[in-house]
């Protein structure tokens, strides 16, 4: 056996195998499948940051409509040079990460495909989870962890970026396929875009989010206009794709399940349309004359019975309306808990000061209010600091306020309120 040290290494010489990034052996593992070679999967990480700079434009710039050449150069100056941005353009473009908006070779700006974002998602999740996670299951994810009080502000804000990219990124994906792709590209791309909860989950998140993160409302209000954008895209997908299959008399753009739904849900005249201009042979009656009139001689009305009205049902021990009130109490409790908490990020005390001059008129108020309100219910082990000083800025938002800091009381909190002059 040969011991020449120039050989080859073999699969069991692990000492022999070049350091790489684990990334980039998780990138090249999921990419296998469709590899047509090694070399598929980039060995330098820093290449990725350019897909993810073009990506971030998308988001971040005022991408309606598409972006153009220089637009993507521009943001991608911070992660690469001229040169490698003409290279990693070009694969872009031959690959169909990005899609020309219009088929026209003097207006050229560009979409991003949805289908490579979805990867960039993967890849961005796989060196923490491993694993895929879509849109919803990203929204789904950041809604429980509001309700349960774990989501700290920057999470929420990223999940709400993150979102609001992909959205959009799908929006003008659709309004280019309603433009200018034919029918069949239309046919299969429609079970891509049958999110029926999509507005709702957003809806949702909105709400939870106005009520922990006060001065982020503009962040979630910013993915609502992109949810409600993006529905009307869809619309108008669907709207063409309804236009363009009655044309031809295309018949199987519906499911099995969707023609049910319309014979049960759609009244007598909506259906009738269907064939209004079909032509059918005239019909002809199988009942003679006197089988008609012997029908007629034999009905007789049913009988009207009157059926006493049932007894009143005695009220169930659960709508004792005292104990709803109660409920109602100890619900408001735990989200002033809640709320405390998240701002104090396990800390003992906290300086509200900065975060009420952050959220503006009237989040400022909503926010004092509600440490407020965990201040003065004996339950709970917070106290509020209000400062003498005060701040004047007559150009902020917020033109004059004192210093507010929030205190977590040690055990035995009720003897401190009562020194302190509070209910205990």
């Amino acid at each position: 056996m040969s011991t020449d040290s120039r050989a080859e290494p073999t699969l069991f010489d692990v000492s022999a195998l070049p350091a790489r990034d684990a990334f980039i052996r998780r990138a090249e593992a999921l990419i296998a499948p469709l590899a047509a070679d090694a070399g598929a999967v980039v060995q330098n990480r820093a290449t990725l940051a350019v897909a993810e700079a073009v990506y971030n434009a998308f988001g971040d710039l005022d991408a309606r409509g598409g972006l153009s050449r220089a637009q993507l150069a521009a943001a991608c100056r911070g992660v690469c040079t001229e040169a490698e941005f003409d290279s990693r353009f070009g694969l872009f473009c031959r690959m169909g990460m990005l899609l020309p908006r219009f088929e026209k070779s003097n207006q050229q700006r560009y979409v991003f495909n949805p289908t490579s974002a979805a990867g960039l998602l993967v890849f961005e999740r796989l060196e923490e989870r491993g694993g895929v996670d879509e849109l919803l299951t990203l929204l789904d994810r950041t809604r429980k962890a509001l309700s349960a009080g774990e989501a700290s502000r920057e999470q929420v804000l990223a999940s709400l970026v993150q979102a609001r990219r992909m959205i959009t990124i799908a929006s003008d994906h659709l309004l280019r396929l309603v433009q200018s792709s034919p029918l069949s590209e239309l046919m299969a791309e429609r079970a891509h875009h049958s999110h029926a909860t999509l507005m709702n989950d957003v809806a949702q998140l909105h709400d939870q989010v106005r009520t922990t993160f006060l001065d982020l409302d503009n962040v979630a209000f910013r993915l609502v206009v992109e949810t409600q954008r993006y529905v009307g895209a869809r619309e108008q997908f669907v709207g063409r794709l309804l236009d363009e299959s009655a044309a031809a008399q295309d018949f199987s753009l519906l499911t099995p399940e969707q023609y049910l739904e319309a014979a049960l849900t759609a009244n007598t005249e909506r259906l009738a349309q269907v064939f209004a201009t079909t032509v059918f042979d005239p019909p002809a009656p199988w009942l003679g004359p006197a089988i008609v009139a012997q029908g007629v001689a034999d009905f007789r009305p049913h009988p009207v019975t009157r059926r006493r009205p049932q007894q009143p049902l005695d009220p169930r021990p659960d709508d004792d309306p005292l104990a709803k009130v109660e409920q109602r109490t100890e619900e408001a409790r735990q989200r002033r808990e809640r709320h405390v908490k998240v701002l104090l990020q396990g800390a003992e005390e906290a300086d509200l000061t900065g975060r009420m001059l952050a959220a503006g008129w009237p989040g400022a108020a909503h926010l004092l209010v509600s440490v407020l309100g965990a201040h003065s219910d004996p339950t709970l082990p917070y106290r509020v600091e209000i400062s003498d000083e005060l701040i004047v800025d007559a150009e902020a938002a917020v033109s004059y306020l004192s210093p507010v800091t929030v205190h977590r009381l040690p055990p035995g909190f009720e003897t401190t309120r009562e020194h302190d002059g509070r209910p205990g």
